[in-house]
């Protein structure tokens, strides 16, 4: 195990004593800040700018932000992940013990993000007295996985790079729901994004394949690397992506694109309305 083995002398503003749990708590502790910020930017930007945001409801909006915040957080992965995929000789040497300076920073504010997205994803469940089940067991598997990384100083980070590479549908989803609120599911442009969003979805089934044989590639590396109770609920959570939200998403999304309405919200609204459907857009109607 080597916390100092990036392959360049030259420093950089990765270049942290990772080895300190001082350093590793701050980082985190910034992450969860970072992406606070970003949804309370998020949400004066658009109560000032966007007529969309200030016509929803009060969970549509919280909902708006927590998009916003994601899709920041997925160019984040997207871009450590691909790094550890093509770019980085060292993190792929040796997939079960090799790491990086950059990728310790990357693991420490990502475990700030999933601590703030289950922190929003509960208050959010509590105000509004709803429960999206796929999405509170994919996030604490989430902020579990990455918070057992943060403390061992033995654990490789390749998978865990890759993992943040799921993140790459988010910017895309994020576009998708908020141009649909916004009325545009019958233009080009949101045709398009949710083509590629479709794509990003069936790209995450094949990271998770990749990543099923990384695990068996190194089985014992990871075995001895990773305490048992950690590499379980890494092997539970893979599984339940790999068999259940991922093929899931992937169909719900693929149905989206063929008739673009807000699944998310499907029975919001206020009472005594019913939906009406007109050009692919869910309005409401008071009954008489």
């Amino acid at each position: 195990m080597n916390l100092e083995s990036d392959s360049t002398p030259s420093k950089s503003i990765f270049d942290m004593d990772y080895a300190s749990w001082k350093i590793r708590l701050t980082l985190v502790v910034a992450g969860f800040f970072f992406y606070l910020g970003v949804f309370v930017v998020c949400h004066q930007l658009s109560s000032c700018l966007n007529a969309t945001y200030r016509s929803l409801v009060a969970k549509e909006k919280v909902f708006w932000n927590l998009a916003a915040t994601r899709a920041v957080f997925g160019v984040q992965g997207t871009i450590a992940g691909l790094c550890a995929l093509l770019v980085d000789p060292v993190v792929s040497a040796n997939k079960a013990y090799s790491q990086q300076n950059w990728c310790w920073f990357n693991i420490a504010t990502a475990t700030g993000f999933f601590f703030f997205e289950n922190a929003a994803v509960h208050v959010s469940n509590l105000a509004f007295w709803t429960c999206d089940m796929f999405l509170v067991v994919h996030h604490l598997f989430a902020f579990l996985g990455f918070l057992g990384l943060v403390i061992n100083l033995k654990a490789g980070h390749y998978l865990a790079m890759t993992t943040l590479l799921l993140e790459m549908s988010t910017p895309f989803t994020c576009i998708s729901w908020m141009l649909l609120k916004a009325g545009w599911a019958d233009s080009l442009f949101w045709k398009v994004n949710q083509w590629l969003m479709i794509h990003m979805f069936h790209g995450r089934m094949f990271l998770t394949y990749h990543m099923w044989w990384v695990c068996f590639q190194h089985w014992d590396g990871l075995v001895t690397v990773l305490a048992l109770p950690h590499f379980a609920l890494f092997l539970v959570g893979l599984a339940l992506l790999t068999l259940i939200m991922n093929p899931y998403w992937t169909h719900k999304k693929t149905q989206q694109l063929l008739n673009p309405v807000d699944w998310n919200f499907a029975h919001s609204g206020p009472k005594n309305s019913q939906s009406v459907k007109v050009n692919g857009q869910t309005l409401q109607r008071k009954r008489q």
